[in-house]
């Protein structure tokens, strides 16, 4: 089995049905914004509104026909649009706790021992996150957990917030599915953690989660995928892609914890 030596190593990891499950109690859970939307912590006019923008941009994200440009373009007009969206709704960050406290936010198993064998061991994680909330609600979560800890650092979008704790404006650049690989990180304050690591553990959910190291001048990467929607095609898929593949539906559950096998 390979080996990497710890003091070398570094995690990048995806959150939304990585570090979390992608179905608790037979209930899909795609994101925390997802959560956002569908519990309804924002107007009736901001959820209809929010799901016309995923009516519009979702199958243009999905269609991989087109080319690489105009999907590009879209998704960066997604992200945008609906940030946007959020500060025309009044988003507050009061708004992200009580989301964050989502019973359907779950962590996987695993996941705290991964994450404290990292802090003792002085293996830097960082959580890389395109989600449209990203950063707020995933410090949260992981406070709330009691997995927060100075080796992990959160790369995700952020919104700039007022005195009074309301959303005004967001940071950039604009993290999503097609802008988010690893050369972004050169950028952030993550990157210190990390730039000396000769080798990286990446684990992500999704096919494109493999560019969270792209334009990172690692020796070695080994990649774990995580597959919430397990199927003989999709286990194929993923095999054919990643490394190892972790079976992470509610009836296989495996445990993130494997990764630690290949930390020597």
């Amino acid at each position: 089995m390979q080996k990497l030596n710890h003091g070398d190593t570094c995690i990048i990891i995806d959150f939304d049905k990585t570090i979390t499950m992608g179905k608790v109690g037979g209930v899909t859970v795609p994101s925390i914004i997802s959560i956002l939307r569908s519990e309804k912590h924002l107007s009736d006019e901001y959820t209809t509104a929010a799901y016309a923008l995923e009516a519009k941009y979702r199958p243009i994200e999905n269609d991989h026909n087109l080319d690489h440009d105009i999907r590009y373009e879209a998704m960066e007009s997604w992200w945008r649009e609906h940030m946007e969206l959020l500060i025309r709704s009044d988003l507050h960050i009061d708004h992200i706790r009580e989301a964050s406290k989502s019973k359907l936010i779950v962590i996987r198993k695993g996941f705290a021992e991964l994450v404290n064998y990292c802090r003792l061991n002085d293996i830097p994680m960082i959580i890389f996150s395109a989600s449209g909330i990203g950063y707020e609600p995933i410090r949260l979560v992981l406070e709330r957990e009691g997995l927060m800890s100075d080796n992990i650092s959160i790369v995700s979008n952020r919104f700039i917030w007022d005195k009074d704790g309301k959303a005004i404006d967001r940071m950039r650049p604009t993290i999503h599915s097609l802008s988010k690989k690893g050369y972004i990180l050169k950028s952030t304050e993550a990157w210190d953690k990390i730039k000396d690591r000769k080798s990286c553990i990446l684990v992500g959910d999704a096919l494109h989660d493999l560019a969270m190291s792209e334009g990172l001048d690692f020796e070695e990467v080994i990649t774990f995928g995580v597959l919430s929607d397990v199927s003989d095609d999709n286990v194929k898929l993923y095999k054919s892609r990643f490394d190892h593949v972790i079976l992470g539906d509610e009836q296989h559950d495996e445990s993130l914890e494997i990764i630690l096998e290949y930390i020597d």
